[in-house]
């Protein structure tokens, strides 16, 4: 099977499409964002399908010219729930196949006819893994990501997660754009508290050299959808201490995976603990670790759940839920769960 990806991405180009290719599919990188035409590309390596995780200003380049040459489009709502009906649904209602990393999302689709189904995000273990220690990356506490404060969930984070370890004498650095230093922003953190962009290809390193790597979600209400950032670190070694959610409690295990808080003291009470108990955090890195290698890499995500649609080669049936519904059932972990 041949697929062509309209992104570069690394949950793409080091994530889902190079499983692809571990598994021995043809695959193609493209950033659409720099182009002015996806049909060279088609033309040179004739696909059998398009993969889409989304993105602003792509869908004009995707569409009709897909639908024209009757090529497959397999659609990735990443941004599901927060994007759903601005970006999603309208890249959905013209795809082959549409998954989300999110249940509940399912529902809304099939409101609108359109059949989706669950594709969380994942780690890949040849690249998400144990690293060595870089001096660069030596603190007790390190967050990597960008300073996102209109999405409430992140925001009360922000305040229960990384707001007290500012206020308090810890060695801590956040990584990431420097939204973090304009202070015209809901959160804003102090100079030496910054440590600028990190290369995506150092997150291994940087959870081999920290004690501690926080985790942040713009999500609070969904029991899949999470940060993809939890198992990248995981499947990096890292020691994670992230924001609780419905979603962390559901695939994890507190104090055995990773740790969770749910306030600003509960927060500084678990770092002062397992900053003094490096055993302890190595344990749960191990285990954290090993729980993603079994069960939440990008092979198994292809293997179990996009392969068997893609192979059923069955278009999605439209309306196959009732407008209305209160009875909207999908199988989860082979189990049905009512949404």
């Amino acid at each position: 099977m041949k697929i062509l990806f309209t992104n570069t991405a690394p949950i793409i180009k080091y994530g889902i499409g190079q499983a692809f290719a571990d598994l021995g599919h043809e695959v193609r990188f493209v950033f659409l964002d720099q182009e002015m035409s996806l049909l060279p590309f088609i033309q040179e390596f004739q696909p059998d399908y398009i993969f889409t995780d989304g993105g602003i200003g792509r869908m004009h380049k995707i569409f009709p010219l897909l639908e024209d040459m009757n090529i497959p489009h397999i659609y990735w709502a990443i941004e599901d729930p927060v994007c759903y009906p601005d970006l999603s649904l309208p890249y959905a209602q013209r795809s082959r196949y549409t998954f989300t990393p999110c249940l509940e999302s399912i529902f809304n689709y099939s409101q609108q006819g359109v059949q989706a189904n669950l594709l969380m995000f994942a780690c890949h273990p040849q690249y998400h893994r144990l690293a060595y220690p870089s001096p660069q990356y030596n603190h007790d506490i390190i967050f990597i990501g960008n300073n996102y404060d209109y999405h409430p969930a992140r925001v009360m984070g922000l305040y229960n997660l990384v707001s007290p370890l500012l206020a308090g004498n810890y060695d801590i650095k956040i990584y990431g754009n420097d939204w973090w230093l304009d202070t015209s922003k809901f959160f804003s953190i102090l100079p030496r508290h910054y440590g600028g962009i990190m290369p995506n290809e150092d997150l291994p390193s940087a959870c081999a050299s920290a004690r501690i790597v926080l985790g942040l979600h713009s999500v609070d209400n969904s029991l899949t959808m999470m940060s993809m950032r939890t198992f990248e670190i995981l499947g990096s070694g890292g020691f994670h201490l992230t924001q609780w959610t419905p979603a962390i409690e559901h695939l994890f295990v507190n104090h055995h995976h990773l740790v969770w808080s749910k306030s600003d003291a509960e927060t500084v009470e678990l770092v002062n603990f397992y900053l003094n108990h490096p055993d302890e955090r190595a344990r749960i890195a191990r285990q954290g670790q090993q729980e993603v290698y079994e069960k939440h890499t990008y092979h198994r995500r292809i293997q179990d759940d996009l392969l068997p649609l893609l192979h059923s080669r069955l278009l999605p049936p439209k309306n196959y839920v009732a407008a209305g519904s209160n009875n909207f059932q999908v199988k989860y972990s082979g189990r049905a769960v009512r949404l």
